[in-house]
């Protein structure tokens, strides 16, 4: 997986690895990333590091909302309506040609 490479330097104990690491996984964007982000902000012990991940798990998390919330796709709801439609109109199919 692509951010594995990533989430691999947020163990790194040099601070600038780890930095850049954060600022490519709020980059790539995948919320994969927000528990290793949670884990930085957690127990990283410079307190600006913790800090960017703090900001790349938000911005990861938000972004993930807007696009589940965006997503056109249809709700449980909407099938189940759906579903109960067809089921009708396949029922009232079958009587039609009963009575043929």
């Amino acid at each position: 997986m692509a951010i594995d490479v990533w989430l691999q330097k947020l163990k790194s104990p040099d601070p600038a690895v780890r930095a850049a690491s954060i600022r490519e996984l709020e980059l790539l964007g995948s919320p994969e990333a927000l528990s290793a982000l949670a884990d930085v902000f957690a127990t990283d012990p410079d307190p600006e590091l913790r800090t960017m991940a703090q900001a790349a798990g938000k911005m990861i998390y938000y972004a993930a909302i807007r696009r589940s919330s965006s997503d056109p796709g249809s709700s449980e709801e909407e099938r189940q309506r759906a579903a109960d439609i067809l089921a009708q109109a396949r029922a009232k199919k079958f009587e039609n040609q009963r009575k043929k």
